[in-house]
């Protein structure tokens, strides 16, 4: 909290509840104050909108909006959201009080971090996103600065801010960071980690968030943002038109499987991106399984400052008593003995001077500093490098800041650029031998996807991309499709088809006709389609079997004997078993004396028997 900060606000009671103590931050959207509630005897956050922005009804309704999003998210990795209101005519939103720093405060004491705390970062951030994506809501600006760290947390460690800022911001009009390619629309997330389908003003998807916590992990491991540069418009392109690199390419010891994994959540193609943040956190978690190198070791007890030097000022003399005189004499004699030792000093050492850092240069540039310093310069064989440019410094020995004697050597390496390998034709192999053929002659991040080929058969390889011939650069992603074989077909609907026109159907769709059987029908006349398996409209294999069941017609009833009876309980008795009764009555009789069926035989029902009454 920034305390030798005035604002008028600090001792303000909001709603009689919330007493502001202390400004915490401030920017051009709005203020955040340390504050205590006296109703609950707690300390929370509270964030009042800039006055600034008090008059614009979309940004208002998206700042109360931002509120409620959060209160639907109870999680322990989410900042709480408690209660929200106005104060002066400005709304507040009063939130869980985190204390620690932001992941990019820690970024700075370290510049990257150790493998298994970036992966603990990494899957306590997708623990929060994956219970807003349940609910079907999208940060759409993770970062770093989001990113909260609570001191002596462990689970709940890590809290992610600012849910639905961003759609606040896309109200407003303005981003607050910078413009994309198209000045006349705001960019709605950090330039540094936008995915590419919001750069080009699509709708976000899960798979947004996704690929911004891809680009925060690489950050983590290396120290360093895929793309960087101070026009965010052009940062913000290069999301679309290039692939982020391998985290593998700038620290070599992250594990294959988890910059494989970083590949994947930054793939331009959203749809070849972990679906979304509890996809992308169980593959995490099967990496920290699978990788025992990668479980949470205890934290640091310090950082590290990147200060050399502190300066402590004397206290002011407020006197000379004789106790201070006979000091000063004591450090006059001390004084002429420092002297004494560094004339010796630089007759052994001081002819030594700290080396130069040649990191990045290239080579006329290192030759003229050289020449202009009194140091000789060698040039080794090189090295290959997928960061540094051809012809640019990539190593140097000694080391800069390493001691060296005046007009000494030192031996550089200059980059000779990316290892270069050229892609084996591997259509038609298996799997298995594609992927031993790289390993062996391509230095390259393997990625393989699966589709299907009419001509390839299941397991081999349909494609590879760059295809065979091509250059490929040590370290980059190389795709290979395997196929899983024919694509299914849909089960052509033949019910109630003659068995003719059933298999007609049945084998111009590919398939061919299985089993076929037959039972009784009421409804389907005989020789037609009663039942399918499988039914129509479902998939089935190229060169599947479609099983059949044919009608029989209406099951055959036994005609029961009914002379002798009345005309009602003849007509009762046939009507019963479902046939349809006809009377022939010339006397106008009333018993039966005769029928057309004879009694014992069979007749399908809804026949029609006559009978004769006398």
């Amino acid at each position: 909290m920034d305390n030798t900060t005035t604002d008028r606000r600090i001792g303000h009671i909001i709603d009689g509840r919330y007493r502001l103590t202390g400004l915490i931050a401030t920017g051009g959207m709005a203020a955040v104050y340390e504050a205590f509630d006296q109703r609950l005897d707690r300390t929370v956050a509270v964030k009042i909108i800039s006055e600034a922005h008090a008059d614009t009804d979309e940004f208002l309704a998206a700042f109360r909006q931002e509120a409620k999003t959060i209160a639907r998210l109870s999680h322990p990795n989410v900042v709480g959201v408690f209660d929200q209101g106005s104060h002066e005519g400005l709304p507040y939103v009063v939130m869980e009080l985190v204390k620690g720093i932001t992941l990019r405060d820690l970024l700075n004491q370290r510049r990257y971090l150790s493998v298994p705390e970036a992966v603990e970062i990494t899957r306590q951030t997708l623990e929060a996103l994956e219970a807003a994506h349940s609910t079907g809501l999208i940060h759409r600006d993770i970062k770093p600065e989001n990113i909260l760290l609570k001191e002596g947390g462990k689970g709940d460690r890590v809290k992610v801010a600012d849910f639905g800022l961003a759609e606040a911001i896309q109200s407003l009009g303005t981003d607050g960071q910078g413009r994309g390619p198209n000045p006349d629309k705001p960019l709605l997330a950090t330039a540094a980690y936008v995915a590419p389908e919001l750069v080009l003003y699509q709708p976000a998807r899960p798979q947004s968030d996704v690929y911004a916590v891809g680009v925060m992990l690489f950050e983590l491991l290396t120290g360093e943002v895929p793309f960087d540069g101070e026009d965010p418009g052009q940062v913000a392109q290069r999301h679309v038109s290039e692939d982020i690199p391998s985290p593998k390419t700038l620290r070599g010891d992250v594990p294959q499987s988890l910059a494989n994994l970083t590949l994947a959540a930054t793939r331009r193609d959203i749809d070849q991106r972990p679906v979304d943040a509890g996809d992308f956190g169980r593959r995490l978690q099967h990496i920290k399984t699978a990788n025992p190198t990668t479980t949470i070791g205890p934290r640091p007890t310090q950082n590290i400052s990147t200060a050399k030097t502190t300066y402590v000022p004397m206290a002011q003399r407020s006197g000379s008593s004789p106790a201070a005189q006979t000091w000063m004499k004591i450090g006059l004699v001390a004084g002429v003995l420092l002297l004494l030792a560094g004339l010796g000093w630089w007759a052994g050492f001081g002819q030594y001077t700290d080396t130069p850092s040649l990191l990045g240069q290239d080579r006329e540039t290192v030759e003229e500093y050289a020449n202009e310093r009194g140091f000789t310069i060698e040039f080794d064989d090189g090295a290959y490098s997928n960061r540094v440019p051809v012809d640019d410094v990539f190593a140097q020995e000694p080391a800069a800041g390493d001691r060296i004697r005046s007009g000494g050597t030192i031996t550089v390496t200059l980059s000779l650029g990316p290892e270069q390998f050229t892609m084996p034709d591997l259509a038609g192999a298996s799997e298995e031998e594609a992927l031993n053929a790289l390993a062996k002659d391509v230095n390259a991040e393997v990625i393989v996807v699966n589709g299907y080929s009419d001509t390839v058969p299941q397991g081999h390889v349909i494609s590879t991309e760059p295809g065979a011939g091509r250059t490929v650069n040590s370290g980059s992603a190389v795709e290979v499709m395997i196929s899983d074989g024919r694509a299914p077909v849909t089960t052509p609907e033949v019910l109630s088809l003659s068995e003719e026109d059933a298999r007609a159907s049945i084998e111009r769709a590919g398939l061919t006709v299985g089993e076929v059987d037959s039972r009784y029908s009421d409804s389907i006349p005989e020789g037609h389609v009663i039942e399918q398996s499988p039914r129509g409209g479902e998939g089935i294999g190229v060169d599947g079997v479609v099983d059949l069941v044919l009608s029989d017609g209406p099951e055959p009833i036994q005609v029961p004997n009914v002379t002798d009876m009345s005309i009602e309980q003849a007509t009762e008795e046939l009507e019963s078993l479902g046939f349809v009764v006809r009377v022939f009555d010339l006397i106008n009789g009333d018993t039966v004396f005769r029928q057309s069926e004879e009694a014992g035989s069979t007749a399908p029902k809804g026949s029609t028997i006559w009978i004769w009454v006398r």
